[in-house]
């Protein structure tokens, strides 16, 4: 497994723009491009960005030309028009349909097993190094790369975070989301989005930040999913902005006994851009995590 999928489709709402494009640090790189830094020194080889058409252009002339050397790439393109047979989407419909029908969109262009992270987000080292050793131990298992919650909190507000629940063998039994997550004089705190109820949380809880590692099987679990999804849309059994996220996917895999998901835990902080005053923030860790000695 040396292939390294990043989900650059993302319309960065919030942020004001293509936050997957945003320049950082000493070198002037993208997000994604510090993290391919990292997933090259692991061992990793290959890169297919799934992006929206419009973006790989811009891709192409910013990022393609810099990426490490000995680095493969494939462009993979998320449009409405690449659907599960037989499914259609109402022409209402202005939003991408979530991050499941990104990773599905790259289907062609995988044979073998493959990791997953989000363009917009840094995983520091060690979460590339893991996923490449464990691979070797559990070959059959997806995997899941999860952070201490306190490397994850955000210094301009609440943040919501996906609470990960493991069995004694370190493997994911659920994924709880909570919301408003803050440090405070007592501690980390937060509300659990299932019953609106605040909780206490352990500044060393796990949490899922979209690292994954799959087998190709995933995208026929990816396929049903999304023909799910809008089958309810047309019968307006949901939302027609409703979207199809990977997480739930991965966990409807779990809790149908189809696939176990390892949890591989890092040390290493996360970081991300979500709104523009992100990007100072940002700014700072990415030059101090890659400065020229």
């Amino acid at each position: 497994m040396t292939v390294l999928v990043i989900l650059a489709a993302g319309l960065g709402s919030r942020f004001g723009g293509n936050k997957q494009l945003a320049e950082f640090g000493p070198q002037q790189l993208t997000l994604m491009e510090y993290n391919l830094i990292n997933a090259a020194n692991a061992g990793f080889n290959r890169v297919i960005f799934v992006i929206r058409p419009e973006l790989e252009q811009l891709i192409r002339q910013q990022v393609i030309n810099r990426l490490p050397e000995g680095i493969a790439y494939d462009f993979a393109v998320q449009t409405f028009d690449d659907l599960p047979s037989g499914c259609t989407l109402p022409l209402q419909r202005k939003k991408p349909l979530g991050t499941a029908h990104a990773l599905w969109c790259c289907r062609e262009l995988i044979t073998d097993s493959f990791a997953v992270i989000n363009a917009d987000d840094f995983y520091g080292k060690q979460a590339f190094v893991l996923l490449l050793k464990q691979t070797t131990d559990t070959p059959n298992d997806y995997l899941m790369v999860a952070y201490q919650l306190q490397n994850t909190l955000s210094d301009f507000g609440g943040v919501n975070r996906g609470l990960c629940k493991l069995n004694e063998l370190n493997y994911l039994t659920a994924i709880e989301e909570c919301e408003q997550i803050k440090a405070n004089d007592q501690g980390v705190s937060g509300v659990l989005s299932s019953n609106n109820s605040p909780i206490e949380l352990s500044s060393e809880y796990l949490i899922s930040m979209n690292c994954w590692f799959f087998n190709p099987d995933v995208f026929l679990a990816l396929e049903q999913a999304i023909s799910e999804l809008l089958t309810s849309i047309k019968n307006h059994r949901l939302d027609v902005n409703q979207e199809c996220y990977l997480p739930s996917v991965v966990m409807q895999q779990i809790e149908q006994k189809q696939r176990k998901v390892k949890v591989l835990s890092t040390a290493d902080s996360w970081f991300g851009l979500t709104y523009p005053q992100d990007s100072k923030q940002v700014d700072e860790k990415v030059t101090a995590l890659f400065a020229k000695k």
